[in-house]
């Protein structure tokens, strides 16, 4: 059932990761069709769990991208400390410039982040996925759609690979939520 519809979600989303050309094309576009109709940013928006919205609703306050960047370095602040056995290849993020690392566990059925990075600015960016998603169910963090970052207005402080590094934050939470719900719900199956 429900399960399964999951797994083929983060099946599709792996496969479909966008090639650096294709991300700026698309980028491009996604700008265009802002201006144009911006009622669709907003129904994007709608679906993201209430802290993520929250996080974006902030960042869209703040006038320049300085500004934003310090925010970013204020969220990456505001991490919690990261259990050092966690810092393993497992817990990585694959094609990162920087060493990132990610751990969720479930409890009552929601998610919650720990995540730590070797760069200030990866660790913010970390710490806004930690912070935007934790308390949210498997299924909503499952819905999450990397083109949020758009809505972030950090274009101008994120290179390329910065943007491609924090999609793969994104992915490898997605897909460490998905192994975490699996071994809970099979526990609960045992139990």
């Amino acid at each position: 059932g429900e399960m399964s519809g999951l797994t083929a979600h983060a099946v599709s989303s792996r496969a479909a990761a966008p090639s650096r050309v294709g991300l700026r094309l698309r980028r491009a576009s996604v700008r265009a069709a802002a201006s144009r109709r911006p009622a669709v940013a907003a129904a994007d928006v709608d679906a993201l769990p209430a802290e993520l919205k929250k996080i974006i609703g902030a960042f869209q306050m703040v006038p320049d991208p300085m500004s934003r960047y310090k925010q970013l370095l204020f969220f990456a602040a505001k991490l919690k400390d990261f259990p050092e056995d966690a810092r393993v290849d497992e817990n990585k993020v694959p094609g990162c410039v920087s060493q990132v690392w990610v751990v969720p566990r479930i409890e009552d059925d929601k998610v919650y982040f720990v995540a730590d990075s070797d760069s200030q600015l990866t660790k913010g960016l970390a710490a806004l996925l930690v912070e935007g998603l934790s308390g949210a169910t498997p299924k909503e963090i499952m819905a999450v759609e990397p083109d949020f970052v758009e809505l972030l207005g950090l274009g101008q402080s994120l290179t390329p690979s910065r943007t491609n590094g924090f999609m793969n934050m994104l992915r490898l939470m997605q897909k460490k939520t998905l192994e975490a719900f699996m071994e809970a719900e099979s526990a609960k199956e045992g139990a």
